[in-house]
């Protein structure tokens, strides 16, 4: 699974009642504690051949791409504004803020004043708020970069993939390989350190060799965080017809002894870099962890989505922004509701499922914190599976905290698949529905649309 969320069903809450209703649940009004922004920005110059994800292509055209941008921005910065008026968000701690998409860093800099203006005058900060900008490294220029090191922002996510220009050019990645380099030294020359980049392995024709001399290329850069993913190549997709087609490779089996070497491949980079796998596909130097995952997964505090396509979870309940960008400018500006899909109010049991998922990607499940939370114990509320994971050394009790064994590691995904309640397997309603929000999503419906032991048998 590319990405992990719970509850994965969301179902539509469009009209005037429905939105009401949802947005009594979210309770607004009450001031709010610790909370993550994701901002959306739903655009890309292109589509990556195997991308399954919703995203908007910006036109060539300089002066359309203009009138979209700024049009777009206009609509981003006012509906942070109505978000910074209500009790829960004006008045809580921000923590974290993440300018995702789509691309990111398509923000000229003019938008990133608009935008980060907005943050800094509407929201409360936290003195070490982490704010990432997500991109493409096509989009830096000398300029834009020293802009980015001055800012609040303070981390940057740049999407290499590989320094492999033949394997970019199979994968119809949007920038070259040199680029990738150039924007890293860029930021690191205007004063930003704080650089993580995105590699997949077992792309098309990304051989063991060309994996081994993307790592030459990461030592002499000095990245502090790292994230891996495995190239997948989604049913519909571009690279999918190319591949049934015959005019690209196939790529090996997740299993096969070529793509367990790469990964083996990663461990061995990360230890020599001085980098701990502080979560799953997550590489970091001490000091460099993400906080927006943390707070986001090991704390579990609220995420305000804002802007097209974007999620959020308020007050125990998961919400979406319709994909529909023209849609949700048209929302912001007659001052209607802007969450479109949303799933059930969680149960306390769900939520305590939902955090034990989250701490999963870390490995670990802390004892004490957990008892913070929800004033109890694992073993207490999930006993069957606690012992059933105990038992077969999936995990172990180092006495403060549940973790992860090495063969559990292996395994992480269908542990965190014992978590999900009952209801959320086979549920073929929420499959109907997954288009309406963004194709983030589709995979966990889907996955849910099984039967839970086509994923969960265990002796």
């Amino acid at each position: 699974m590319p990405f992990i969320l719970y509850p994965p069903d969301m179902y539509d809450v469009s009209g005037p009642e429905r939105s009401q209703a949802l947005e009594n649940s979210l309770e607004l009004t009450t001031s709010g504690a610790d909370f993550v922004m994701y901002l959306s920005v739903p655009y890309c110059r292109v589509r990556c051949k195997a991308c399954p994800y919703f995203v908007d292509l910006l036109p060539k055209d300089s002066d359309k791409k203009a009138y979209l941008m700024d049009r777009y921005v206009d609509a981003l910065v006012l509906d942070l504004k109505r978000h910074a008026a209500t009790e829960r968000w004006g008045n809580a701690s921000l923590r974290g803020v993440y300018i995702g998409g789509g691309t990111g860093s398509l923000l000229e800099i003019h938008h990133m004043n608009k935008v980060l203006g907005t943050l800094s005058r509407y929201f409360r900060l936290s003195d070490d708020c982490e704010i990432t900008l997500e991109g493409n490294a096509e989009d830096f220029t000398p300029e834009k970069a020293a802009y980015v090191a001055s800012s609040i922002i303070n981390r940057v996510s740049l999407g290499a993939q590989s320094f492999q220009p033949e394997v970019l050019k199979t994968v119809g990645s949007p920038h070259k390989a040199n680029q990738t380099i150039e924007a890293i030294r860029m930021l690191q020359a205007a004063g930003l350190e704080h650089i993580s980049l995105d590699m997949m392995y077992n792309m098309p024709d990304h051989s063991i060799e060309a994996w081994r001399r993307d790592f030459e290329v990461l030592r002499e850069l000095g990245i502090k965080h790292l994230t891996t993913y495995l190239y997948r190549v989604t049913p519909g997709t571009q690279q999918d017809k190319l591949i049934k087609e015959g005019r690209v490779s196939q790529v090996a089996s997740p299993e096969s002894d070529d793509v367990h070497k790469m990964r083996a491949m990663i461990a061995e980079f990360a230890r020599d870099a001085g980098m701990t796998n502080y979560m799953l596909e997550h590489y970091a130097m001490p000091g460099y962890e993400s906080k927006y995952n943390h707070y986001t997964m090991r704390n579990c505090v609220d995420a305000l989505g804002v802007g097209a396509g974007a999620y959020s979870f308020i007050n125990q309940r998961r919400t979406g922004t319709s994909k529909d960008v023209d849609g949700y400018i048209a929302a912001v500006e007659n001052c209607d509701p802007t969450f479109t899909t949303a799933s059930i109010p969680l149960t306390p049991v769900m939520s305590r499922q939902r955090y034990m998922i989250f701490n999963l990607l870390y490995y670990r499940v802390d004892k004490d914190h957990y008892a913070q939370s929800w004033g109890s114990d694992p073993r207490t509320d999930f006993p069957g599976i606690m012992d059933g994971l105990l038992h077969d050394c999936l995990m172990r009790d180092e006495g403060d905290a549940y973790v992860v064994t090495e063969l559990g590691q292996s395994w992480i995904q269908n542990i965190m698949l014992e978590f999900f309640d009952e209801s959320m397997w086979e549920n073929s309603v929420a499959l109907q529905q997954q288009q309406s929000s963004w194709a983030m999503n589709d995979h966990m419906i889907t996955l849910g649309a099984s039967k839970k032991h086509h994923w969960l048998e265990r002796a």
